[in-house]
């Protein structure tokens, strides 16, 4: 039961097709069928964040995934169902799906052929979600050959400092920051420009300046940045680690929109002596009608993904809105972004918290 002839569903997925029951608050559909690669020998990465981590996993399936959890299902099956939501005239009518790779030796030939399956069968829009640890430049045109319309890189860590301490040699990770630099280009070579993005997930340890300045870099590379805000995994190193405030996910939210859309670059925004946002580089009425209209703070990702509440749970303090803010939630942005106190999820205390959960780790020993 592996892959391609298996692939596992986000539980809101899962319930979109029929495979299991639920409700979705607000009415709130995943209009992105999200799909992941399994095979049972896992994720061979050691992300500290992850629940697929190779240090928490050992090789078997992990129970959740973004706090959810992920039901491994028949790909075909998973077809038969998108195909018949298409025709029936039921209320979900998913117009992209999502394939998520995992770092496994065997995912790159896998992925493609999933991919190719999916799109032979519904001709949808499909994006895949690459790690550049093993998606060369070849395996990146065998995935558009095979009917993939967009690409994504889950960079996730904003610096090269970061990523090394989370993902990489700190981690006793594979992953390295110069190769998923390097696979972005890559992607943007491939794909063109505006078909690529990158995950970004915001409070890992990096300063509000130093996530604009990636969003910047890529953007420049001609890709866009798809925010994420820290959630704490359980059974991961990180499930202790502390949540960026909202006022530190709006402000780079709000960054984020401006340079995408090129209404502002980092060179033209002010940042305080914590890193912080404290001029955006547009006129205060300029900014002021962006932040009302709420469309900063929708969920960032290709068209149609609207990742419901994969950010904090239903009822909390919505990060991502699926769904178009309101003229009352709208008024509470401005005092979000304009609200500041000292971070305490720097890289420092990041390195601190990773010290002191290792010394627990051998006191338990």
């Amino acid at each position: 039961m592996e892959s391609p002839n298996y692939v596992r569903l986000s539980v809101a997925a899962d319930i979109a097709l029929g495979f299991s029951t639920g409700r979705f608050k607000h009415n709130v559909k995943p209009y992105c069928i999200n799909l992941l690669l399994h095979f049972n020998d896992g994720c061979k990465a050691n992300c500290l964040y992850c629940g697929q981590a190779r240090g928490i996993s050992k090789g078997s399936i992990c129970k959740t995934l973004i706090r959810v959890e992920w039901p491994l299902r028949s790909l075909s099956e998973v077809v038969e169902r998108i195909h018949k939501s298409q025709i029936s005239g039921c209320s979900l009518r998913p117009f992209r799906i999502c394939v998520a790779s995992i770092t496994n030796r065997r995912a790159v030939e896998a992925e493609v052929e999933v991919i190719r399956r999916i799109y032979s069968s519904l001709r949808l829009p499909i994006s895949a979600l690459i790690s550049p640890t093993i998606f060369d430049l070849n395996s990146i045109k065998e995935l558009r050959d095979s009917g993939t319309e967009r690409v994504g890189v889950a960079i996730d860590c904003a610096t090269r400092d970061v990523f090394d301490v989370l993902r990489g040699r700190g981690a006793q990770g594979p992953h390295s920051w110069d190769r998923y630099m390097e696979g972005v280009k890559e992607a943007v070579n491939v794909f063109g420009v505006g078909k690529v993005g990158i995950h970004l997930i915001v409070g890992l340890g990096e300063t509000e300046e130093e996530a604009v300045k990636l969003i910047q870099e890529v953007h420049d590379i001609g890709a866009e940045t798809h925010l994420f805000s820290f959630y704490p995994e359980g059974g991961s190193v990180l499930e202790g680690w502390i949540k960026p405030s909202i006022s530190q996910y709006r402000r780079v939210q709000l960054a984020r929109y401006l340079i995408n859309n090129e209404l502002a670059r980092i060179d033209e925004m002010v940042f305080n002596d914590y890193g912080q946002i404290i001029d955006f580089g547009v006129s205060d009425i300029k900014l002021r009608e962006i932040v009302e209209l709420g469309e900063p703070f929708i969920t960032s990702g290709c068209p149609g993904c609207t990742r419901p509440f994969a950010n904090e749970r239903p009822g909390d303090q919505i990060r991502n809105y699926p769904y178009p803010p309101s003229s009352r939630e709208s008024k509470m942005f401005i005092k979000q972004i304009e609200t500041y106190s000292k971070p305490r999820n720097t890289l420092e205390n990041l390195k601190k918290y990773l010290k002191s959960h290792q010394d627990n780790q051998h006191s338990f020993k």
